[in-house]
């Protein structure tokens, strides 16, 4: 009897091990609906709640912010540890930004975007984050 509930319970290890393998981590799962979120995230919506995007403009809008801030989180991570390059990078990477948007907004919806621009260091305003 000791044998057979031996044997059991290394059999049901041995399956528990190889179900636990197979299984998709909890961290590929939430990194794969990460990026599904933010693949649909409409970033008009997030950064310019106030200025009329129309729906013609919003695709490449949008397409234009995402590549943005996989720049910018791509540059960070890579001086990360030396802030004042991050700070002499940032600002090209904002202008092509800027550039790469002012060819899809009017002028007047890209004056009132950049009328949005917080001041440097303001913690309160989330748009410091796109800014600077």
């Amino acid at each position: 009897m000791k044998k057979i509930f031996l044997v059991l319970i290394i059999t049901g290890c041995a399956f528990g091990v190889q179900a636990q393998q197979s299984a998709t981590p909890a961290t590929d799962i939430v990194k794969a609906d990460l990026k599904n979120t933010l693949a649909n995230l409409d970033y008009t919506d997030l950064f310019m709640p106030k200025i009329a995007v129309s729906d013609a403009q919003k695709p490449a809008a949008n397409k234009i912010f995402a590549n943005y801030m996989a720049a910018r989180k791509a540059l960070w991570l890579s001086t990360r540890k030396n802030p004042a390059v991050y700070d002499q990078q940032q600002p090209a990477l904002f202008n092509t930004f800027k550039t790469n948007l002012s060819a899809v907004l009017s002028t007047e919806q890209m004056n009132a975007f950049m009328a949005t621009k917080p001041a440097r260091g303001d913690k309160k305003n989330y748009l410091t984050g796109l800014f600077y």
